[in-house]
């Protein structure tokens, strides 16, 4: 697949300076507080470290990725001492081998494309086990020669996340597919065949030990959803929430299409989805993070009309190259599969690479719109990052304030922040919300800031008893 660059050394200079540029950035704030769930691995570490029982028991009780995230944490703790900056690392790396495979293209657009992406920005410095995955299982796509080399990346990532031998097997298999339907035979000694198949066995085994170790099959028994009757409706409702975001974030391609696209397909792409738009629910995590509380929802209702419209026009672009085909199909397979399912954004980290791929192989714009989209996505991901940081450390604050003076409260709304920490009491009369009920008695309180404007208030309040 063709992308547009230019292969001279100053863009291979430029590629490997914006990658070290926000790996300086990330590191500037990597040893915050922890946000949302990012202690529940620090959990799964702390069993590797202590092997309290009780410690792997807690991890289960929040989280079905499996164990080997928090592994490798365990011996960043070890070399580098308990810190948040332990629990992070290995997302750092995969953050930044996904952009270093991606900078083989040699292509500057395509790693601001990536790096500045809003979910591999924000989950490049927190604790998640996902980046880790993609870049991995990346580096199981640009292996080059062994196909035995390239299965065992492929497999190695699906231990992390299982998300990635979706995309491995599919990719893989339809490359497979596209080749003996041109030699109008079955290749089974295709390379493609056997690094899918490699990866896949070696997913089998790792498994069948996992289960040994913790007596878990593939995930907890509370976190495995049994599908009696698929349901058309939720399942075009995600993919819907799927396509509308992913190319949501990609909102550079929309001038491309209103220059080049004719209007009939305009119209077409829109009767779609205004009426999609319309009865689309959030039937998992399908959010707009920080940014949720600053947007309308008239806002929200043009972002999901937009994003879809776009998606379908991107679609239909990428179709037409017959190089670009086997990709785009292997996103949609990867979206179509997961929408049976409860959607979570993050999940289309998996597929954000191959979208930017598809988009710097087709999208022809002016530099303009390329540093007007560079320069939201700068604006976007620096009040998320702040915000985060902010959010985190006055939930730290607050957990902080409560052993300081003894107090053991129910941590409420700054629960997903710090977790089981010594003075949680979810029995407690005293609570964390966000807003006192009437008559209830303000303790103490943090506010959330961003460059100074409060954002929010944690607020620790004694129930009122009545």
């Amino acid at each position: 697949m063709k992308i547009y660059r230019d292969s001279s050394n100053r863009n291979r200079q430029l590629c490997w300076g914006l990658i070290l540029f926000f790996v300086g950035l990330h590191l500037l704030y990597i040893n915050t507080p922890f946000v949302n769930l990012e202690w529940v691995y620090r959990q799964g570490s702390q069993y590797f470290i202590t092997q309290e029982q009780w410690s792997v028991e807690l991890y289960f009780s929040s989280q079905a990725t499996t164990l080997t995230y928090s592994y490798l944490s365990s011996i960043a703790v070890r070399l580098f001492g308990d810190t948040y900056l332990s629990y992070r690392l290995f997302a750092l790396i995969g953050g930044t081998l996904l952009l270093a495979l991606l900078a083989r293209h040699n292509n500057p657009w395509l790693i601001l494309l990536v790096g500045l992406n809003p979910l591999i920005w924000i989950y490049s410095g927190r604790a998640y086990s996902e980046l880790l995955s993609v870049g991995v299982m990346l580096l199981a796509f640009e292996t080059r020669g062994s196909c035995i080399l390239r299965g065992v990346w492929g497999g190695l990532a699906a231990t992390v996340k299982y998300h990635a031998i979706v995309v491995n097997g599919v990719y893989w298999g339809l490359q497979w597919l596209r080749r003996t339907m041109q030699e109008k035979q079955w290749v089974w000694r295709d390379a493609n065949l056997q690094a899918a198949a490699i990866s896949l066995f070696g997913l089998v085994v790792f498994l069948l030990f996992y289960r040994y170790q913790t007596n878990i099959w593939i995930a907890p028994e509370k976190f495995q959803v049994v599908h009696g009757s698929i349901q058309f409706d939720n399942w075009l409702n995600n993919f819907y929430s799927y396509g509308f975001y992913l190319s949501g974030m990609f909102f550079l391609t929309i001038p491309a299409h209103l220059q080049n696209i004719q209007w009939r397909w305009h119209a077409v792409a829109l009767s779609i989805s205004i009426p999609l738009a319309i009865s689309n629910q959030n039937l998992g995590e399908i959010d707009f993070g920080s940014f949720d509380q600053l947007l309308s929802n008239e806002i929200i209702l043009i972002i999901k009309v937009a994003g879809f419209w776009n998606f379908l026009l991107c679609c239909k672009q990428f179709w037409q190259d017959k190089e670009s085909r086997i990709m785009l199909l292997t996103i949609l397979i990867y979206i179509t599969m997961f929408s049976f399912a409860k959607p979570v954004q993050r999940y289309l980290i998996f597929v954000i690479p191959f979208w930017a791929i598809l988009v710097c192989s087709h999208i022809r714009l002016h530099r303009l719109f390329w540093w007007g989209f560079v320069i939201s996505l700068c604006g976007l991901n620096g009040f998320a990052s702040l915000y985060q940081v902010s959010n985190a450390q006055a939930s730290a604050d607050i957990a902080r304030w409560s052993v300081q003076n003894n107090l053991y409260i129910d941590a409420g709304v700054i629960h997903s922040h710090v977790g089981e920490y010594s003075h949680q009491d979810a029995k407690s009369e005293l609570i964390v919300r966000l807003t006192p009920k009437a008559n209830e008695k303000i303790l103490f309180q943090k506010a959330v800031k961003v460059l100074g404007h409060t954002i929010r208030n944690y607020i620790v309040v004694q129930k009122h008893q009545y």
